[in-house]
């Protein structure tokens, strides 16, 4: 990546609106600008060397590219933003934490106080629905506050005069919904990511203390179960993460020996050529091991790498100034870099824009790959060979910046068109019917595109006019669901890029198929709770209603992806027609 790239990364980051914290990315960003910026220092100093003879490498001062100021901007953005989410996510855990500890006061009230039975039911139920509704608490806390609630809830139920049916009936689907969460507890295990089972742990904990009381006779061994089971799950996750830690202990070493291996090759003084050879194949090697070796652990892990690194280098730099004797070796490197450029002079004039950057930033990778000259030759080659990169670039950009222009005038005459619209709804369009919302199609599409980071938006509005104007016009919702779909190809097709377009909305459609066919076998997979149960069982009844109404949804979805092929096909069709068309003028 380029100084540039980082940058432009780092500013899109801390300006989503869906920003989050990733301590990883940040550090390999920054990782990346800094060794980029010591290569920006290497050039300016040989630049500064190269015609001084008595120059003093102490005199030299770097010079600051735009992208240094920026960079240490963002990233002090980045860390703003980050504390600023961490303070609002520990004030809103104390919030919570007050508003449950008064929960549970209340909670104990109705415990020692209330008569009254119903009253007692109500009062604990809508306690019981804020609670759960509540957010997360401090880590320090929420144990034993949740264990306090937990055995506040239990006496509840084994204390108050409920009536005893209602009780039988609570107590025989806590106790199944208690099996259900002991069950999937057990599923845990053939859960391979240790990650997966951390987090589901939790979840089940907090579904196992949503369910209510079971039969007091049945309490101690279900209760027993949920507890061995658990202890199997937390035995796992402690003993996965002392192998983890064995395991990077064992990297780190083998990094450290690497480590030294390279130090001591670049302490060896080059004189033959042969030698060179070899113990650059030698450190090449090292490196290649070194890729295969694990994770080293946090705080080991970019140290011992910035070790091996700095020792890398020091070998190579002593390498190179060696291979500087070799005129042989410069010779070719300058025949390949001359032929770099004699190829990107014969481009870079070019019209096809996607063509030629492809095939210039090819060149560019050539190049860095072409070998090494002295810094005087390699600086005076460089500057001709990104003069005709920048040249092309540069042009690219203003006709981009053109288009940018343009797309603009387009958005502003969109805008006026959907007021226009919306007016005409609500003046009335019932006289002129569906022939005013063709009409608007075809003022639509006369406009041509906008960028692409509110494209969907700008479409998405238009489509809204739309449907406000065939809801006024009195169509179905079914029916407008469908015209809906139809308007979205349309304006599909009429892309600069509709099969491109096509293609990506049916590609969208078909991700959104498995997505509600994973769904249907989950719902479907539910089944066998209720295989020795018939269809009068309420929530058996309710399950055969959600899988009815899934399977309808991939057939609606099944449906919208025929109607993109046929799209596509019809496209294509009228494609080859013209084409025939065109040759048949040319013969004639």
């Amino acid at each position: 990546m380029s100084k540039q790239e980082i940058v432009d990364e780092l500013q899109g980051w801390v300006a989503d609106a869906s920003f989050a914290p990733n301590r990883d990315r940040i550090e390999q960003l920054q990782t990346a600008f800094n060794a980029l910026k010591e290569e920006t220092l290497k050039l300016q100093m040989a630049d500064f060397m190269k015609d001084r003879e008595e120059a003093n490498e102490d005199e030299f001062e770097y010079k600051n590219e735009p992208e240094d100021a920026r960079l240490e901007e963002l990233v002090s953005i980045y860390h703003d933003k980050r504390k600023a989410i961490d303070k609002q996510r520990r004030d809103q855990e104390a919030a919570n934490l007050t508003e449950k500890q008064d929960l549970i006061k209340e909670l104990q009230s109705l415990i020692q106080d209330e008569e009254n039975i119903g009253k007692a039911y109500k009062r604990f139920n809508a306690i019981k629905q804020k609670w759960n509704e509540m957010g997360p608490v401090p880590n320090a806390q929420r144990r034993d506050l949740q264990a306090e609630y937990s055995r506040l809830i239990e006496l509840f139920y084994y204390n108050i005069n409920i009536y005893r049916e209602l009780q039988i009936n609570d107590l025989k689907k806590n106790q199944e919904l208690k099996e259900e969460v002991i069950e999937k507890i057990a599923q845990l295990e053939q859960e391979k990511s240790i990650n997966q089972v951390d987090f589901l742990i939790h979840q089940y904990l907090d579904e196992w203390d949503k369910v209510g009381p079971t039969f007091q006779e049945e309490w101690d061994k279900i209760r027993e179960r949920f507890k061995v089971a658990v202890s199997s799950v937390f035995d796992r996750i402690r003993e996965h993460r002392k192998e983890v830690k064995g395991e990077h202990e064992g990297h780190f070493q083998q990094k450290k020996e690497l480590v030294a291996k390279v130090e001591e090759l670049a302490s060896h003084e080059l004189i033959d050529v042969k030698d060179v050879q070899a113990w650059t194949k030698e450190i090449i090697d090292y490196q290649k091991q070194w890729k295969k070796i694990g994770y080293a652990g946090r705080g080991k892990n970019d140290k011992v790498w910035t070790e091996f690194r700095k020792a890398c280098d020091a070998y190579f730099e002593k390498r190179n100034a060696f291979l500087e004797t070799s005129n042989a070796e410069f010779k070719k490197a300058k025949e390949r870099k001359l032929a770099l450029i004699e190829k990107a002079k014969e481009i870079y004039r070019g019209d096809d824009r996607t063509t030629i950057a492809n095939q210039l930033k090819g060149l560019q990778r050539e190049w860095r790959t072409a070998g090494k000259l002295l810094p005087q030759e390699e600086y005076k080659l460089f500057k001709e060979f990104r003069k005709y990169c920048d040249d092309f670039f540069n042009r690219k950009k203003k006709e981009e910046d053109a288009f940018v222009e343009a797309a603009k005038d387009n958005l502003k005459a969109k805008e006026a068109l959907l007021t226009k619209f919306s007016e005409s709804i609500k003046s009335g369009i019932k006289e002129k019917g569906e022939a005013i919302i063709n009409e608007w199609r075809t003022e639509w599409s006369a406009i041509g595109n906008v960028e692409q980071k509110v494209k969907a938006k700008v479409d998405k509005a238009f489509e809204d006019v739309i449907g406000k104007a065939y809801e006024s016009l009195g169509i179905s919702k079914q029916e407008l669901a469908k015209k809906r779909f139809e308007s979205k190809l349309e304006m599909l097709s009429t892309d600069d890029n509709a099969e491109d377009a096509l293609v990506s909305e049916r590609d969208r459609i078909g991700q959104k198929i498995r997505e509600v066919q994973t769904t249907l076998a989950q719902e479907e997979g539910k089944l066998d709770f209720f295989k020795f149960s018939n269809d009068s069982n309420p929530l058996k009844a309710e399950l055969l209603k959600r899988i009815e109404a899934v399977n309808r949804e991939i057939a609606e979805l099944r449906s919208k992806k025929k109607q993109i092929d046929l799209t596509i096909k019809g496209m294509k069709k009228e494609a080859d027609s013209a084409n025939e068309n065109e040759e048949e003028k040319s013969e004639g």
